[in-house]
């Protein structure tokens, strides 16, 4: 490599390149690297020496959208890859069943929570409840 290479990127990720020899023996002539990770990586490190920086780092990191591969990634409340609405067609008879029972088990489980917030608390059923709740949060880590 006579020359440096410039980082290419784009709005989510850099793309380092390899030296030439290390790309001709791999066979991969980079790497993608998110910038939303790089944020998030940063702010690891100076958690425990300066976590007012590390705070503003990962404010920084939110604003970048996350990547996976180079490919732009929809995430729902739980940190979860949302799969694309209009792939329905593409899937296996396995892959719709698992996605059936999948959406099926988190509406359950909603509909579980709710009942347990209404739930009319008296003496008898307060530790039920209470050890019910902790497990459905300990399976929705």
């Amino acid at each position: 490599m006579s020359e440096p290479l410039v980082p290419n990127m784009n709005c989510a990720n850099f793309i380092l390149p390899y030296p030439e020899e290390i790309a001709k023996r791999t066979g991969s002539s980079g790497m993608i690297f998110s910038i939303r990770e790089l944020y998030l990586l940063l702010a690891r490190q100076v958690d425990d020496t300066d976590p007012q920086e590390a705070a503003t780092l990962r404010e920084i990191a939110d604003y970048y959208p996350d990547v996976d591969g180079g490919e732009l990634v929809e995430r729902d409340s739980r940190g979860n890859m949302v799969g694309d609405a209009n792939d329905w067609d593409e899937l296996t008879d396995e892959q719709k069943i698992h996605r059936g029972n999948a959406n099926a088990a988190i509406a359950t489980l909603d509909w579980l929570r709710h009942e347990l917030e209404k739930a009319i608390y008296d003496y008898d059923t307060d530790d039920d409840v209470t050890r019910v709740r902790r497990e459905l949060s300990e399976i929705s880590l």
